[in-house]
This record gives C-alpha cells, structure tokens and sequence, in this order.
C-alpha cells in the first residue's frame, strides 16, 4: 500500500481518535500516509517490552491490556485500553523498548503511526507536539494516582473507586448506574493490584450491604452517594 491509498484508508479513523482531534487537516494528513492498520487475534502480543516501538498505536476495535511481570514471574496490570484509545506515545521519543507489554484481550485492530512521520508533525506543527504533550501527561497523572491508591487505599476503597469512575455516565438523578466491566474479573482485579480473590471479596460484601448487584460482565450500583462514602469520596 503506497502513501496515498495509507492516507485515503487511516484518515478517518485518526479523525476520529480523541488524541488527534484538535489537528488540522494538513498534519492529519501527513500522519496518515504514514500509518499502517493489522489485526491482532486474541491472546497474542501487540507490542512487547523487550522490543523498540516504531511509534505509537491507536485501537480502532477490541480491548488491549497493558502489563508488566515481575522477574517472579507474576503479573501486574498497568491499564486497559478500550477503541480510541492510544498507547505507546512516548515510544517515538524514547531510544528504547517501552516498560509493559500489550496483548490483545479479544482480535482487534490497531493503527500504527510512524515514529517517522510523528517526529516530522512535532517540528512542524506545535498543535501536535501539544496533543501528544498532553496525552502523556494524562498518563502520569493516571500512574500517580493508581499509585496513591495501591500505597494509601484499604481494597475495598479500590473496589469502590474503581466502581464510581466506571459509572461516570451514570443517571445522577437516581442516584444509580450500570457499569460494564472493560475485561474479565481477574484482569480488572490485577489493575487494582488485587488478587482475583480479594476483588470478588470486595464485590461481595458491597452486594451483602446493598450498595451493588453483581452480574457476569456487569454491576449496577444501587447507591453511588454510599459507594462515595466507601472510598472516601465528597
């Protein structure tokens, strides 16, 4: 595929990704020519983290979990990355393999943009390098906080602010709201720095005291003012 027919394909998902929205349409389109799209089937690697990125991803459809393990081998879920998202943006600036690996949770599809053409964009266009600036901030303010709550936070306030920011777009006026879960119980509990034991515990006893009725995929929140109260939450 030659740059025009990457351009005429990519476009209109870069249009469409929250991180690019604010860009024109002259570097939007020099991004473009420079992307390339792949499937990735489930359970297998979308990037790891003993390989060099060639710039970063964008996930058009499916769910990405990015992770780390530990010299013993054990897990530790740093995110999950739901369509429209990005990862990887600090790959372009960085001469060396990123710190989590990505592996894909269902068959997805994945925009790479060219670490080339996002140098390019930088020094020609400040509204990318401001884009990308702010994303990454977003990043770290992201880590800092899951942080805060892994060395400040008892597990249930984990579980209960998990909880309250999945049902932000709840119905404020009941007082309710439905989340679905963004992966399987055991993934969301690693995200917590949780064992998959200690989640379901947590889900429990939030569902024997009424807050919460717990589904397979799902949890509707009965009392999001309660679930504030639970992690301390004005």
């Amino acid at each position: 595929m030659n740059a025009a027919d990457r351009e005429k394909s990519c476009l209109p998902i870069l249009r469409d990704t929250p991180l690019f929205h604010d860009l024109g349409e002259e570097p939007l389109r020099h991004l473009a020519s420079g992307c390339t799209r792949r499937t990735v089937t489930r359970g297998r690697m979308v990037c790891e983290s003993s390989t060099a990125l060639d710039g970063l991803f964008v996930l058009i459809d499916g769910r990405v979990k990015l992770a780390i393990f530990s010299a013993e081998g054990a897990e530790r879920v740093i995110d999950i990355v739901l369509p429209g998202g990005v990862f990887g943006e600090a790959a372009p600036f960085l001469d060396e393999p990123p710190p989590v690996y990505a592996e894909a949770l269902c068959d997805c599809s994945v925009l790479n943009v060219s670490r080339e053409r996002l140098i390019e964009a930088v020094g020609r266009w400040p509204a990318v390098a401001l884009a990308l600036l702010t994303s990454m901030a977003g990043s770290v303010r992201a880590l800092t906080r899951d942080l805060e709550a892994c060395c400040l936070l008892s597990a249930g306030q984990r579980v209960a602010r998990f909880l309250l920011n999945e049902a932000s777009g709840g119905l404020a006026a009941t007082d309710q709201a439905e989340v679905s879960l963004p992966a399987a119980k055991v993934v969301v509990a690693s995200s917590l720095n949780l064992a998959p034991e200690t989640f379901s515990r947590e889900l429990h006893v939030l569902a024997r005291d009424g807050l919460i009725e717990v589904g397979h995929r799902t949890i509707r929140v009965h009392s999001l003012a309660q679930l504030r109260g639970r992690c301390g939450a004005g």
